[in-house]
């Protein structure tokens, strides 16, 4: 069975995508500055969601 361009570069841009969220996640997990950061990040997410949604 041939798989198809289309198929090779949705896959391709798969694989890439999930390689650079595991890296991206490793280097979190390990630089407790990047927890920082990124908990920081998150929680200002997480309340600008929270003062969207109706009381």
């Amino acid at each position: 069975m041939r798989v198809g361009f289309r198929s090779s570069a949705i896959g391709f841009a798969v694989m890439t995508g999930a390689v650079t969220l595991a890296a991206m996640g490793l280097f979190v997990l390990m630089d407790p500055r990047a927890q920082a950061f990124w908990g920081a990040r998150i929680a200002d997410v997480a309340t600008f969601v929270r003062s969207l949604l109706p009381r």
